[in-house]
């Protein structure tokens, strides 16, 4: 497999037809291992999708924290200002705020609303629900490897096999490095299970 796969075939090449059949093979095998491929079953989404919608989950909420520091720092500019104007009269000998600044207040009591916290609920667990369709989706595409097929029987294509998917159980562990999602997957199974009791 991989280049050297290419490198082989290409030399073994009799005909034109031959080397552009090497090269379609090498191309799919690249788009395999990028798990680009379409395995789907028109119902599950694939890798493309799900990394779209983490991606557009991801930049939503970058949009909104940068929102929300945006405003804080104008806040406690503002408050700094304030504050400073207050001590300014204090050292003056006058009364340090002379009127109510309620625009102060509002900026803290924006940071609290209630609207926020939700939306930041609601962004995680879109985040969670795609994250976790992936993790599935890529296990699934490990499951399928017969990491035990005897290399004897047929060698060549059980080696392809196991190194087209060889980094996935690695990624998988990357990905889910702390065991969050699969014992949020176990937590599932178990209540579902529950249920159908």
């Amino acid at each position: 497999g991989g280049w050297e796969g290419l490198e082989r075939s290409i030399k073994k090449a009799k005909s034109l037809d031959d080397v552009i059949l090497a090269h379609n093979s090498y191309l799919g095998e690249i788009v395999e291992k990028s798990l680009l491929g379409d395995k789907g079953d028109g119902e599950s989404p694939t890798l493309e999708t799900l990394l779209q919608k983490l991606l557009s989950i991801a930049l939503k909420f970058g949009k909104f924290q940068d929102h929300i520091f945006t405003n804080s720092l104008a806040g406690l500019d503002k408050a700094a200002r304030i504050r400073k104007t207050v001590e300014e009269r204090a050292e003056k000998g006058e009364w340090g705020r002379t009127t109510l600044d309620t625009e102060e207040g509002m900026v803290f009591r924006y940071l609290a609303d209630a609207k926020l916290f939700e939306f930041v609920e609601h962004t995680a667990n879109d985040f969670e629900k795609v994250f976790s369709n992936l993790l599935k989706m890529m296990s699934k595409q490990v499951d399928q490897v017969d990491w035990t097929s005897s290399l004897d029987e047929d060698q060549e294509e059980t080696i392809t096999v196991v190194k087209t998917h060889d980094a996935l159980p690695f990624l998988l562990f990357r990905l889910d490095f702390s065991g969050y999602y699969a014992r949020q997957a176990r937590e599932k199974r178990k209540q579902v299970k529950v249920q159908h009791s």
